[in-house]
């Protein structure tokens, strides 16, 4: 997976802000593992550093990035799930539903995905939105 990922993170006044760092900080020592994060939704990765740029450059374009409007945005957590993937060791699945949108969005940044078809398609069957706790 190599270039960036794009993360949505709750609000830092929201209060599973808190909560879902203790979760990790706690997952993380349970099973002795020296990765700490903080809390997010994946939604995408592999975007080259070339397209955001250097310096004030990554800024300008995430302020630059078309989103949804918030309301249309919602994190609805689901069932806690493991894969022997490293960025998928153990998460709470995300509905698809409430980020659909925001997926296809980010992932229109990855090359190969340039187009509303191909970043549409990845998002339906191959986005996994999740957030990681270990």
């Amino acid at each position: 997976m190599p270039g960036s990922s794009l993360w949505l993170l709750p609000p830092s006044n929201h209060p599973l802000q808190s909560l879902l760092t203790t979760l990790i900080e706690k997952t993380s020592a349970h099973f002795s593992s020296p990765h700490l994060f903080i809390p997010h939704v994946t939604l995408t990765s592999e975007i080259k550093p070339s397209v955001y740029g250097e310096g004030d450059e990554p800024q300008k374009w995430l302020d630059g990035l078309k989103l949804p409007v918030k309301g249309e945005v919602v994190v609805k957590l689901g069932g806690l799930n493991s894969e022997d993937v490293f960025v998928r060791k153990l998460y709470s699945g995300v509905r698809k539903d409430g980020v659909r949108e925001l997926g296809v969005v980010a992932r229109r940044w990855v090359e190969g995905f340039e187009g509303e078809g191909e970043s549409r398609r990845w998002a339906e069957e191959q986005y996994v939105p999740h957030l990681s706790l270990l």
